[in-house]
């Protein structure tokens, strides 16, 4: 809701927001190390209980800053906290340059945590914010985490293939240079926003505030609540896709010159996947697409185990679909159901429940693939995906069921 009348001028400024914020949130994750980031991390010593440690760390850093970081956003304001977040993830991949170590490279992960901490979910919140203070429709509000979701894997597809052209040409430490000037493009473009002007949390009672926050989301609506668990939760059935892929491509012998084509071209299908959720959403129902959301990770675990090259592509495919559909409606749906207010501290407390589920189930994986191989750690997967999917979607999807029927109503603004 708009919190008061903006002149012509700030109209104008706040537009801005809308285009500055999308390539911010491109600059910010065009992770051109990320196809590549397991062999990577090898040529430096490590081994593949190395890099899920590494992951661990990142996922410690920002489960330690999620929270104060959402809530600074929703108490100083969104610009501040951005800015501040931008300049740790110049200073984060700057590390690159001298990282040499398991623990130089751990205090790159530390840097690039504090900087991914403090930019994740007042991004979201100020395109939000932003949009309301427009006057944009609900409609329009309703699009918004896609279009973010959509920049960002977008921006992976484009990063991935400037990765295999980089090592076609040039070498590892070139894809490293050009990280490390990207990496500074977010705090450049943070410079020039401008704070959305919407309620903020008073600086005093931080107690009284977060008691309100989570009694908003734990013990009100029981929708809001499965949405949230699902976000902290669901989101690790595709997210080991992500590091378990490098490692099978290296085992089946795909040279790693092809592995930014290959991550583009998952990267462009999630993005697609993202960009299309809602119209999905529309014509499927949200049960069916709850449906779809939490089986295909299973279905994907289950073809990267029993098929090779060819077949272990078509089955990644799944993750990234789940990912793009599972993401944007389900962030939506937090965040329209929470006021403006609370808005960057509960996508924080969202990420805060994801980054600690893997901070305690990421070590197990590792030392899985490297005690009992990689075929049994995705049977292992396939299973406790099945698990997540039988504890947390199935209930999502019976709640959405007894939503009353308005008109042709979807799971994002249902029962509002």
């Amino acid at each position: 809701m708009q919190t008061r009348i903006i002149s012509e001028a700030e109209r104008t400024r706040l537009k801005g927001n809308v285009s500055k914020t999308l390539l911010l949130g491109f600059c910010g994750v065009f992770l051109v190390i990320m196809p590549i980031l397991v062999p990577f991390f090898e040529t430096r010593g490590l081994d593949i209980q190395d890099v899920f440690l590494l992951q661990a760390v990142f996922a410690a850093v920002i489960l330690v800053m999620e929270i104060p970081s959402g809530y600074l956003a929703d108490v100083l304001g969104r610009k501040r906290t951005l800015v501040v977040g931008a300049l740790f993830l110049g200073v984060g991949h700057s590390l690159l340059l001298v990282a040499d170590s398991f623990t130089s490279l751990m205090l790159f992960e530390i840097g690039l945590g504090i900087g991914v901490s403090l930019v994740s979910g007042s991004d979201l919140a100020l395109l939000y914010d932003s949009e309301i203070a427009l006057g944009r429709s609900a409609r329009r509000q309703r699009k918004v985490v896609g279009r973010l979701y959509t920049v960002h894997t977008a921006s992976e597809a484009v990063a991935s293939i400037v990765c295999s052209i980089i090592l076609l040409f040039w070498s590892f430490d070139a894809a490293i240079y050009v990280q490390v000037t990207v990496g500074w493009m977010p705090f450049l473009i943070s410079l020039t926003l401008v704070e959305p002007p919407v309620e903020r949390l008073v600086a005093s009672g931080h107690v009284q505030n977060f008691g309100v926050i989570l009694r908003r989301l734990l013990l009100g609506d029981a929708l809001l609540r499965q949405v949230f668990l699902s976000l902290c939760i669901w989101s690790l059935t595709t997210f080991y896709a992500v590091w378990i892929l490098q490692r099978l491509w290296l085992d089946q012998g795909v040279p790693v010159q092809n592995f930014g084509y290959l991550w583009g071209l998952l990267m462009l299908i999630a993005a697609i996947a993202g960009r299309y959720a809602h119209a999905v959403e529309d014509r499927l129902g949200a049960e069916a697409l709850l449906v779809l959301i939490g089986v295909l990770p299973v279905l994907g675990y289950i073809g990267l185990a029993g098929f090779s090259v060819l077949g272990g592509f078509v089955a990644a495919i799944l993750f990234f679909v789940s990912r793009g559909f599972g993401l944007v409606v389900l962030r939506e749906a937090l965040n329209r159901r929470v006021e403006s207010k609370y808005r960057a501290t509960a996508n924080s407390l969202a990420s805060f429940g994801f980054r600690g589920s893997f901070v305690i189930t990421g070590p197990i994986v590792g030392y899985s693939m490297d005690a009992w191989g990689l075929q049994s750690t995705l049977w292992m997967l396939a299973f406790g995906s099945l698990l997540i999917f039988a504890v947390l979607i199935l209930p999502l999807i019976l709640s959405v069921k007894k939503l009353p029927e308005v008109g042709n109503e979807t799971l994002v603004v249902a029962g509002e």
